[in-house]
């Protein structure tokens, strides 16, 4: 890349899961500070929004088309398009290596197009993105991979710094919901057992006797979920089984309140999704247990993390999760016992007599 091509106006896409936007803020960021006279448009999923919408070096958030039906998916699809089309970027950066991406980089008309990687036997993608980088390491953090990619396009190398945009207002009012349950900073621990996924999921009997072994500690656990009715439907039968007094907000926060929970929490104690991506951006520990994922790929990043797991055959394939049965829980999460959950938290965290 010459050192003296400025674009003036980039676009980043990374439409893929919660979790994935979360990993990409570091890489946003590194774009906006290697260009930072520059307008930064950051194309995501539907309901991404508040992940980074408080970014103020973020010029503009586009949430891609959500899964409608009829007139009203091609109305969203065009919504899309047309600010795509009209946004005269002269940089577009694909993170998702997707079709859809693709068509994005084709209408948007910039002199430059990256993409992170191009599919093996894709005849398009190499004509319309004009510089592309390699196939990841799976050894590697996905925010490892994209910096890999970045240098590889010019940009400086940078360290790698997980971040949640700030939410005063939601930080505000976590506190005084807190105060008024009379729960204290010092034992709050925020457990969201559920995901959308079932095979990411843990026993719903297992993840209630930690809540209880917890409570025995001293601990006050509050329990989080999002507002799908699978989830819900799990995190009341979680709460349901529970035999010691347990505070609950299910499914009535926004991210940016499940943010600042966490913000005010000593941990965090969760499964494999965007909340324990959410845990590392906000920089409490987390303790996480995975099934059939890329553990080192996607993890939350940093050391103060703790990831539970057991190998399993799938693990070393591509997609692993579709080599698994999704409509119960995997054999993998099976394996993980109450004894080793309590053990790894006792280990990090005592709380005072």
């Amino acid at each position: 890349m010459s050192s003296s091509w400025q674009p003036q106006r980039i676009l980043a896409i990374k439409n893929k899961h919660l979790g994935d936007v979360i990993c990409g803020v570091p890489a946003f960021r590194a774009l906006h500070q290697a260009f930072p006279t520059a307008e930064l448009d950051v194309i995501v999923s539907p309901g991404s929004r508040d992940l980074i919408a408080g970014f103020d070096w973020i010029h503009s958030v586009i949430e891609s088309p959500r899964k409608l039906k009829g007139l009203a998916r091609v109305r969203d699809e065009l919504r899309v398009a047309r600010a795509v089309a009209s946004g005269g970027y002269d940089l577009v950066v694909d993170f998702t290596w997707s079709d859809r991406a693709m068509w994005y980089a084709a209408l948007s008309r910039a002199s430059r197009r990256w993409a992170i990687q191009v599919t093996a036997g894709s005849k398009l993608k190499p004509h319309i993105f004009t510089d592309y980088g390699g196939k990841p390491d799976r050894n590697h953090h996905v925010m490892e991979h994209e910096r890999e990619f970045l240098t590889r396009m010019g940009i400086p190398h940078y360290e790698i710094h997980p971040d949640f945009p700030p939410t005063p207002a939601e930080d505000q009012e976590a506190r005084d919901w807190l105060a008024a349950n009379q729960v204290s900073l010092e034992k709050l621990v925020v457990v969201h057992p559920t995901s959308r996924w079932l095979f990411k999921c843990w026993h719903d009997e297992r993840v209630a006797e930690v809540i209880d072994w917890l409570t025995t500690q001293g601990w006050q656990p509050v329990v989080t979920c999002g507002p799908s009715n699978d989830e819900l439907k799990r995190a009341r039968n979680i709460v349901s089984l529970v035999r010691q007094p347990c505070l609950s907000r299910l499914g009535d926060m926004r991210l940016r309140h499940l943010a600042a929970f966490m913000r005010q929490a000593r941990f965090f104690f969760g499964m494999d999704s965007a909340p324990s991506h959410m845990a590392s951006a906000v920089g409490v520990p987390a303790f996480i247990l995975f099934g059939p994922s890329q553990v080192r790929r996607w993890r939350p990043f940093g050391d103060q993390h703790t990831v539970l797991h057991r190998d399993c055959a799938c693990i070393a394939v591509r997609g692993a999760e579709l080599a698994c049965d999704k409509t119960q829980i995997v054999k993998c999460m099976s394996a993980i016992s109450v004894a080793e959950v309590t053990s790894a938290i006792q280990s990090r965290f005592r709380l005072a007599a």
